[in-house]
């Protein structure tokens, strides 16, 4: 459990929304009592956001993200897969000129890039 809370407007930084729309999200999800904001003591200017237990017991019944299960798949091919894949996506973006599309709100492909090179360097 996150003992120090986290902030909307670090929310909104994660998840690349603007503080209005986490704000609206946040209302919503409080009044369904799944998150709860704590005021600071020392700074009352800073609210931080909770899970309650219910938004606990909710968040660990909720599918795996799609990210993490491409993940868990894609370190399951042999190396050679893998390599041929990682290739052909390369070669694919090469292709579409999407080199300078910044995709990273979308997905992030550090990890997967990281372990096909680590397997292809090996």
């Amino acid at each position: 459990a996150q003992t120090d809370g986290i902030t909307a407007s670090r929310i909104a930084q994660n998840v690349n929304l603007s503080p209005a729309t986490v704000t609206n999200i946040l209302d919503r999800l409080e009044n369904r009592n799944l998150v709860v904001r704590v005021r600071s003591q020392l700074d009352k200017r800073r609210v931080s956001l909770y899970l309650t237990q219910s938004g606990q017991s909710i968040l660990l019944a909720a599918p795996q993200p799609l990210q993490e299960h491409f993940i868990e798949q894609f370190s399951a091919l042999e190396e050679w897969e893998q390599s041929q894949l990682l290739s052909s996506m390369q070669r694919i973006a090469t292709m579409m000129d999407a080199q300078s599309i910044d995709a990273a709100p979308l997905l992030e492909v550090g990890v997967l890039t990281r372990a096909a090179e680590g397997k292809i360097a090996e």
